[in-house]
């Protein structure tokens, strides 16, 4: 785990963090999970943010 994201790792490529989801850069400077799933709605913290999928798709229909 790099920073505050677990799918975070250190790399010498990018500005020093890579991100198993998008297999590339993370796109922060400092990983930050929640703020992923805040602006990109990725991460491991997706659910604590938005809940489950079931209370996404009714926010949705909405």
């Amino acid at each position: 785990m790099a920073g505050k994201c677990k799918y975070a790792y250190h790399t010498d490529e990018y500005h020093g963090y890579g991100c198993s989801i998008t297999e590339g850069a993370c796109m922060f400077l400092y990983p930050d999970s929640k703020k992923c799933a805040e602006e990109y709605g990725e991460g491991p913290d997706v659910e604590e943010v938005y809940g489950t999928d079931n209370e996404r798709e009714q926010e949705d229909k909405e």
